[in-house]
């Protein structure tokens, strides 16, 4: 275990649950998941998300076994509300880094859950003597996320523009960030 699990309270004061994910959180986390991708702020389409969701469980149990990767769900009397991913490469020159993804359930958005997750994932990482950098992507539009980061500690280090195209066929800025901890 990397963690402990925590019990926080969310805006509207309900208690919600931190823990590290299981491989019997998948159907659960999947639900959540697809809620999301409805948001428009993850370059994933539902179609190509259920195709990966076969290997779903081989997903979760590269974080259970990683040394630095790291996967917590926020979970509300057994639902999977929420979750926030963290994931190492084992190419040398980067594996001093991790990537952050991170997701909540559109009916749980705007209640601090996400707020509290990357923080607790975040003091882990600062625990952590391997990790020196994480980093994320993030649309120019996704306002409330971007705020986020930044008053976590990250700092946008790159743009790339016209990066994600709609099916409107519209274009939309996709922002790097990183937080170096060491």
């Amino acid at each position: 275990m990397k963690i402990v699990p925590l019990k926080i309270k969310d805006n509207l004061g309900r208690l919600i649950t931190i823990r590290e994910c299981e491989i019997e959180d998948s159907e659960s986390l999947q639900s959540c998941v697809k809620s999301y991708l409805r948001s428009g702020f993850i370059p994933l389409t539902e179609p190509e998300f259920s195709e990966m969701a076969k290997t779903h469980t081989d997903w979760i149990n590269k974080f259970k076994n990683g040394k630095n990767d790291l996967l917590l769900v926020a979970e509300y009397k057994g639902e999977i509300v929420g979750n926030v991913d963290l994931m190492f490469t084992e190419r040398e020159m980067l594996k001093h880094t991790g990537y952050i993804g991170m997701g909540i359930h559109e009916d749980w958005q705007g209640q601090g859950i996400g707020t509290e997750l990357l923080k607790i994932l975040l003091s882990w990482v600062d625990k952590n003597a391997d990790i020196e950098a994480t980093w994320l992507q993030v649309f120019n539009t996704n306002q409330s996320a971007l705020k986020l980061y930044a008053n976590l500690g990250f700092e946008k280090t790159g743009v790339q523009r016209k990066f994600i195209k709609t099916k409107e066929g519209s274009y939309i800025d996709n922002i790097i960030m990183t937080r170096y901890t060491q």
